[in-house]
């Protein structure tokens, strides 16, 4: 049955309401205005929130592909052979620096997108796992763990060690490690990346446009 503005005023007037001048098309209007106030202010905040998260996981990606790059150059056996030849471990130190320092990042990256990604919280604790298998090693060139997993270094000890300690710390199985790791987390980390992309075009900008094709009142 259709329902015209004069049975919606008497309906109101039964119910004790004032009419004025407000009509049933006014009130749909009304309605489908507020509706689609509603799904814009959705979308806004789906897009917000899938470029935070995309950027999460492509700073995430940027630190893993560092950090695998790091651990690698650390694995070379020719890095040890040329320092022992020139007596020289400068070379060494800054590649063990720069893995700190995207050990760190990554670490801090994996807990900031752990919530979205449960798997990368399986990641963080491995990665967590494999610097505490090693403390005693890592302590004696003198890089350390806090508590919270991340690594700190003494460049003063570092620069002290030998070229075979730090072969024998940073050489093998260690980095050999962290690398492998490294590797499957930027991996995941560009998929995660596409998939939010992804996910909001299916249900954010298209949600709404979708959406408005159904707006019958609009």
């Amino acid at each position: 049955m259709r329902i015209s503005t004069q049975m919606f005023q008497a309906t109101m007037r039964k119910a004790g309401l004032p009419i004025n001048s407000v009509s049933l098309l006014d009130v749909m209007s009304y309605k489908s205005t507020r509706r689609n106030n509603l799904l814009s202010n959705l979308d806004k905040t789906n897009q917000v929130t899938s470029k935070i998260q995309k950027r999460n996981y492509q700073s995430l990606q940027n630190s893993a592909e560092d950090l695998q790059q790091s651990a690698d150059a650390l694995n070379s056996q020719k890095l040890y052979e040329d320092a022992k030849k020139s007596g020289d471990t400068k070379e060494i130190c800054d590649y063990a620096e720069h893995l700190v320092k995207y050990y760190n990042s990554t670490v801090k990256s994996l807990k900031d997108t752990s919530g979205a990604a449960p798997l990368n919280n399986y990641y963080r604790q491995t990665f967590v796992g494999l610097a505490s298998n090693e403390e005693e090693a890592l302590k004696s060139i003198g890089i350390t763990q806090r508590k919270d997993g991340t690594l700190t270094l003494d460049q003063e000890k570092l620069k002290q060690a030998d070229v075979d300690t730090l072969e024998k710390v940073l050489g093998g199985e260690f980095t050999s490690k962290l690398s492998f790791l490294a590797d499957r987390v930027a991996d995941n980390a560009k998929v995660n990346a596409g998939s939010v992309a992804s996910q909001y075009n299916a249900w954010g900008n298209s949600y709404f446009t979708e959406a408005n094709k159904y707006n019958f009142w609009g």
